[in-house]
């Protein structure tokens, strides 16, 4: 199968839009999410896909934690800027309030809710890492409807 049919069926498929924030000690980074899933409920466990040469990569093997931030259906600014590509040194979190989770890692003020997460594994799958991480806290922080998305960054409502 052609890549470009195999992107044109995804999609079709909604998600929900989250922000994982990783790294902690003022070396941060964040990234929009759509590939995110619950893997187990006890323990608690969720996981999202990243791309092999994504810079957040580096940061969680050298500190496997990561905040989930699911994002609000009025959330579709901040979910485009944490969808560019970063580089070191660039401090694409302080563009928003937060405050730190238990694992250090960002929690966007504005977020609907979040996972605070320790990464337990680490699967190559094809371009991509599936990592998953266990649920060490948890909470709901705004009310509001999920941001969710359809053909990549065109987001529903």
């Amino acid at each position: 199968m052609s890549k470009s049919k195999y992107q044109e069926v995804l999609s079709r498929i909604p998600y929900g839009v989250s922000v994982v924030t990783v790294g902690v000690g003022g070396i941060e980074n964040g990234l929009a999410v759509s590939w995110l899933s619950q893997v187990s409920f006890d323990p608690p466990m969720l996981m999202f896909s990243i791309d092999k040469g994504h810079y957040s990569t580096d940061l969680l093997e050298d500190n496997p934690v990561f905040v989930v931030n699911l994002l609000g259906e009025d959330e579709t600014k901040i979910a485009a800027h944490f969808a560019r590509q970063s580089m070191a040194g660039d401090d694409k979190i302080d563009r928003f309030p937060w405050h730190a989770a238990e694992s250090g890692c960002a929690i966007l003020d504005s977020a609907l809710a979040y996972f605070d997460c320790e990464v337990t594994a680490r699967h190559e799958a094809g371009d991509h890492w599936i990592i998953v991480g266990e649920v060490k806290d948890a909470g709901v922080l705004n009310d509001g409807k999920p941001l969710t998305s359809l053909h990549g960054l065109h987001y529903t409502r």
